[in-house]
């Protein structure tokens, strides 16, 4: 009785841990992801941003998904990955005004998306 108690202990506590690592982990990544999208952003607002602006964002965001898919849902990331793709074809062409509109969605799925993962009430219940 005592090591199933003991045993029982260890597994929540295990859990609970990969679970703060995940929410840490999570937010940490989609943060930098953000600012690197703000500063797209900015300059696409100055009509300053080149493609290789663009392809830097692109690279991190592809390099940071390696291992988001670990926690987050394919589909989640595939749903940035087109609206990335959009932006960064449209600074290609030098539309800055469809580059805009589409960084501001970006920026706004990196905002919210961790919170859909954290634990919180609203995700357990």
């Amino acid at each position: 009785m005592k090591k199933c108690l003991i045993t029982i202990f260890i597994a929540v506590i295990l859990l609970v841990g990969v679970a703060v690592f995940e929410q840490y982990n999570v937010a940490k990544q989609f943060k930098e992801f953000e600012s690197a999208l703000v500063t797209l952003y900015d300059k696409t607002k100055e009509k300053t941003a080149t493609i290789l602006d663009a392809d830097i964002v692109k690279n991190k965001w592809h390099k940071e998904r390696e291992t988001l898919h670990i926690y987050v849902p394919h589909s989640d990331i595939e749903y940035i990955d087109y609206w990335l793709s959009e932006a960064v074809s449209y600074i290609s062409t030098k539309d800055y005004n469809d580059a805009l509109s589409k960084l501001e969605v970006l920026i706004d799925i990196s905002k919210n998306t961790p919170a859909t993962y954290s634990i919180n009430f609203e995700n357990v219940f």
